[in-house]
């Protein structure tokens, strides 16, 4: 996987679902030269406020907060290619489904990605939901792709609320050595981390890590669910 060859895509419904999920995996990434490229379907903060909202100065400084840490991640990730669609958050349901494959598909053939890493269907989280239908139709095979692998993460606090069924990882990362950067980067999220036991806090994703970790005989670890992977004869 770490092969200075290969090409990440992460697909993401919002900022900071990127280094909730497999911030780890994206730190292990940048320090074997591994280009990384990621889109962001939503923005990650409208839910938060009443339509009527939109636009006031409240929302634009949440707005610009959000951004802000995202730019801050990525940069200590080394990850200089991001696409930032902006779509409501929370209201993926409310769109065309084929206009956010449409964008995808762009970003699969613009970067030609050797694997691509995305949400699973299984959150609380509508947006999560959605992207995971979006990706699964983009990624349909197609002759002349470099695509390989494409894998399914977990976000803690919408993965762990879900009243039937959870993730189940199939690959575990160990993160151990790259955990401080991960964490490094969560925290330039600004506002984003509540206190334990919200999962979404220092020790709740360092818990997770451990969980993970124990299902593998690691110490930490970030888990991954194989969704299609093809083996050439190159």
């Amino acid at each position: 996987m770490f092969n200075s060859k290969n090409r990440f895509l992460v697909i993401a419904a919002h900022p900071d679902d990127e280094v909730l999920a497999i911030g780890g995996i994206l730190t292990r990434a940048r320090d074997a030269n591994v280009e990384v490229a990621v889109q962001f379907l939503g923005e990650g903060i409208s839910a938060r406020f009443d339509p009527g909202d939109f636009g006031n100065a409240d929302y634009e400084m949440a707005m610009k907060t959000r951004m802000d840490g995202a730019k801050a991640a990525l940069n200590l990730l080394g990850i200089n290619k991001v696409h930032y669609e902006n779509q409501y958050c929370c209201r993926f349901d409310s769109l065309d489904i084929l206009d956010l494959v449409k964008l995808v598909e762009c970003q699969i053939v613009d970067f030609n990605p050797t694997h691509i890493f995305t949400h699973n269907p299984i959150e609380v989280n509508v947006d999560h939901r959605i992207t995971f239908r979006v990706v699964e139709t983009a990624t349909r095979p197609k002759p002349g792709l470099a695509l390989r692998e494409v894998y399914s993460f977990e976000i803690p606090c919408s993965g762990n609320w879900t009243f039937d069924d959870s993730f189940k990882p199939n690959l575990y990362v160990d993160v151990k050595e790259v955990w401080d950067q991960k964490i490094a980067a969560w925290n330039f999220y600004e506002g984003e981390a509540r206190d334990f036991p919200f999962p979404r806090s220092v020790k709740g994703l360092e818990t997770m890590a451990q969980y993970r970790g124990m299902q593998a005989g690691l110490e930490l670890a970030e888990g991954l669910r194989l969704l299609r992977g093809v083996v050439t004869s190159d």
